[in-house]
């Protein structure tokens, strides 16, 4: 089996990847990696990465005119036949948006995992994140702050989450996409995984699925990976938001988020829905365009 997993940055990617992994491993699937067996390896695992298995993890960079894979921030090379590469791979992570490349990339794997997660608080742990220590030292900025980050990017941080989700919706039927939530691991882990396991066909026994929530847990991989994994909750925007941040959401965001089941309001209880009020996408785009136009008034 060959999964692509994707997902916006900072949306419980790297949880969904351990993930993944156990369910290969435990149900016996082969699990080849291509960058394990390239030359840089050895090297790379001396690296002071972000957290200890960031360097033997196939991650792909794709966009109209290249593919190539890499090593975190540090190492990049293009791929000369994408096909030669999935072929050496047996689970691929990819933050990429969708672009003129994405339906032949799909085409390559039996299955595709997409991991959601509100994106208001994407954006808080987002801001964090470019201000660590380790992403200073690959990318530096001027602005070191997360709280000032976020005042400064929070449009930004809004407007690339809708249009990365958007079109991966909008792609998940043709392409057999799973939709996976990062608030679902976090509040009915169990719930979540039997979604997942399903759309795998993987069967797992009641003793192995307790054993991958204890072993997957956030405070388990927290302890692992302290640099890299911070809060492991939820509806947090509703506390650290301004209300100006807040709106400026529902304007950027506020269609998508109704249709994802989000809560709309601060105090309302976190939720979300696997099965969206319907598939009219184009009527969905101009539902978020239309909310946006405040953006672009002058």
């Amino acid at each position: 089996m060959k999964i692509l997993q994707g997902g916006a940055p900072k949306c419980g990617n790297f949880w969904l990847y351990q993930i993944l992994q156990q369910l290969l491993h435990r149900s016996g699937q082969p699990v080849n990696s291509f960058i394990q067996r390239h030359p840089i390896y050895e090297l790379a695992k001396t690296w002071e990465l972000n957290y200890p298995s960031q360097a033997s993890i196939d991650v792909l960079d794709v966009t109209d005119l290249q593919y190539s894979y890499r090593i975190s921030s540090i190492f990049r090379m293009p791929v000369e036949s994408i096909k030669s590469y999935v072929a050496q791979t047996d689970h691929v992570w990819t933050h990429s948006p969708v672009c003129k490349r994405s339906s032949e990339l799909f085409s390559l794997f039996d299955k595709k995992v997409y991991i959601l997660r509100d994106p208001r608080d994407r954006a808080i742990s987002a801001s964090k994140y470019y201000t660590s220590e380790y992403m200073l030292k690959y990318y530096p900025q001027e602005e070191t702050d997360a709280k000032r980050y976020l005042e400064k990017h929070f449009e930004e941080l809004m407007l690339e989450w809708v249009w990365h989700v958007y079109d991966h919706l909008r792609l998940s039927g043709e392409h057999n996409i799973h939709i996976a939530f990062y608030e679902g691991f976090l509040l009915d882990f169990q719930r979540e995984l039997t979604r997942l396991l399903h759309y795998l066909e993987v069967d797992l026994s009641r003793k192995e699925r307790a054993e991958l929530q204890e072993a997957m847990s956030f405070a388990t991989l927290q302890s692992k990976n302290p640099k890299h994994l911070k809060k492991g909750q939820s509806g947090y925007w509703m506390d650290q938001l301004t209300d100006a941040q807040a709106a400026q959401a529902d304007m950027i965001a506020g269609p998508l988020l109704r249709f994802l089941g989000y809560p709309a309001f601060k105090g309302q209880p976190m939720s979300y829905t696997t099965e969206p009020p319907h598939q009219h996408f184009e009527a969905l785009k101009e539902e978020i365009i239309t909310s946006q136009q405040p953006l672009y008034q002058v």
